[in-house]
């Protein structure tokens, strides 16, 4: 048995869902870095404070190492990712200090959980559960 999988990249214009975008944007006030590639190139610049971000799928190891720099320049970023503790890209994010929001519920039409990675000046990383999206405000202010 041969297993198929999707080819690259058929996932990268996944958006975030729009309850959790609109709090992420309006109600935390985090600017998304990738929503005009022609005005701001994410990957290339630092990103601004409070940046958030929704990496395409095929490229997040690209835009995770961008967000470390940003972070590691004293700039709050915020991150929507599958989560899956398996990838290097997740060890890089855990290994920074991190705080992990993993929503219980599924996001859309996602097979596996998503999850949002939360770059500050935490000393340790921390994950939580998260059973609502507005949970997010107890944890991100």
């Amino acid at each position: 048995m041969t297993i198929q999988f999707p080819p690259k990249g058929v996932h990268d214009k996944k958006q975030t869902p729009e309850a959790l975008y609109r709090l992420i944007t309006q109600d935390l006030g985090f600017t998304d870095v990738c929503v005009d590639k022609t005005r701001f190139n994410a990957v290339v610049k630092l990103w601004p404070n409070r940046s958030y971000c929704n990496p395409p799928f095929s490229k997040k190891k690209l835009f995770i190492l961008r967000a470390i720099n940003s972070n590691q320049a004293g700039h709050e970023v915020l991150m929507y990712l599958p989560f899956d503790s398996s990838p290097s890209w997740f060890h890089m994010l855990y290994d920074q200090g991190v705080l992990v929001m993993i929503f219980m519920q599924r996001m859309g039409h996602a097979k596996f959980p998503h999850a949002l990675f939360h770059l500050k000046d935490y000393e340790r990383t921390q994950v939580v559960l998260l059973r609502d999206i507005r949970d997010v405000l107890n944890y991100v202010i």
